[in-house]
């Protein structure tokens, strides 16, 4: 069985996204029959050339990698990367071989150069459509939603199943193509049970005073941790606005935020104007070990996302036994559904979200709590049910 995969990803840097997860366990969890090609795109054309082959390997498994273009999967530029991607994958198409693969993709758009292959194709949406019209929104399609709902309506039909990571999403899609609705499926996200786990109370203090040396912050001051691209969608200067305003007990609180972004000047801006330097401290992307480092350091984890499909770094926070609070987004109140897990915060105001942090770290962690809350939701148990399915489509094409 081979699957090839598209999307706009690096997969030999390290990434601050969901897609870019899910692309990397489900090669490194895919059974040793499954063979997987790589269509994506790289941030360093010297070592990967575009328009080549590299055999790369995620975990112990072995996979091709084809870079479609030189471009960074997070940075912005004047053509937006997935028309730059599917208008590559139009010119590469001839010297790919197609036969007998499954077609994955994670965005609609290069589905409108594949439109005529007969091979099985799956689609995977890791948000809502109707999303495009959140004002926090940086994807292009928000200028014109409309358009994109057009070619949504024309390429969708194409596809064999579709997985989606929001269960009001799943209903929506349903009732818009019920045509489709029998291949449209909510797909849970998860964690790597091999990377994400809780480290003894001892340890964990070890790994905070590790990291404070590192990085000059107090390890005797809780650690708030965000993990995210610094974009709209995610929104940290709500984040920031709140931790600027936290007093009493958590007045000498430290952020740490993990990620890059086009947000990133103005979050510095924001935290010189508020004279946080010293408790507010910025961190490139991480390897997954290091993120897991991270959440065993933390007492607690913050997302402020305007929107969310299902936020694995959610899931990964509790499986690390760290509490979450966050904003209402998505299938976040299905991983937080106990007050021993964290919060969750309806109204999106400083205000709200203060209340929320002093709740959840005026109380003991409860690791045990947190970890149970994840443990449904790991890549050995998700996975098995997208192998399975390739599986029927692959005895279908027969």
């Amino acid at each position: 069985m081979r699957v090839i995969l598209i999307h706009q990803y690096d997969p030999t840097i390290h990434n601050v996204g969901g897609i870019g997860t899910f692309i990397n366990t489900f090669i490194k969890y895919a059974p040793m029959d499954l063979e997987v090609d790589l269509l994506g795109v790289t941030a360093e054309p010297q070592r990967y050339p575009v328009g080549r082959w590299h055999r790369l390997k995620a975990g112990q498994k072995d996979f091709n990698f084809f870079p479609l273009v030189a471009a960074h999967p997070i940075h912005r530029g004047r053509i937006p990367l997935n028309i730059r991607l599917t208008w590559a994958l139009r010119q590469y198409r001839p010297v790919i071989d197609f036969k007998d693969a499954i077609i994955e993709i994670h965005r609609i758009e290069p589905a409108a150069v594949l439109r005529d292959l007969k091979n099985p194709k799956v689609l995977f949406l890791h948000a809502h459509s109707m999303d495009l019209y959140n004002p926090h929104t940086e994807v292009v399609w928000k200028k014109c939603p409309w358009l994109y709902f057009w070619l949504e309506a024309r390429l969708i039909h194409a596809m064999d199943q579709v997985f989606i990571v929001r269960e009001d999403a799943v209903d929506f899609y349903r009732k818009k193509y019920p045509k489709l609705a029998d291949q449209i499926f909510f797909l849970p996200t998860w964690s790597d049970e091999e990377v994400f786990h809780s480290l003894p109370e001892e340890v964990r203090l070890q790994e905070k005073e590790k990291l404070a040396q590192i990085h000059k912050f107090n390890p005797a001051k809780h650690l708030l941790l965000f993990v995210g691209r610094f974009e709209g969608q995610k929104d940290p200067l709500l984040l920031l606005e709140s931790f600027s305003q936290l007093n009493g007990a958590l007045a000498g609180a430290q952020l740490v935020m993990i990620g890059e972004g086009s947000l990133e000047s103005e979050i510095r801006n924001f935290i010189s104007c508020k004279g946080l330097e010293a408790r507010v401290h910025l961190v490139g992307p991480q390897s997954q070990s290091e993120i897991a480092r991270w959440m065993n350091a933390a007492d607690a984890f913050v997302l402020s996302s305007a929107f969310e499909g299902m936020p694995r770094v959610v899931v990964e926070a509790l499986q690390c036994g760290l509490p979450v609070v966050s904003t209402d987004a998505g299938e976040a109140k299905r991983l937080v559904a106990h007050f021993s897990a964290g919060r969750i915060v309806t109204e999106r105001t400083p205000r709200a979200f203060n209340q929320a942090l002093q709740e959840v770290l005026g109380q003991k962690p409860d690791r045990q709590a947190c970890q149970s809350q994840a443990a449904p939701f790991t890549a050995g148990k998700i996975l098995q049910k997208v192998y399975s399915a390739y599986q029927r489509l692959e005895r279908d094409k027969k």
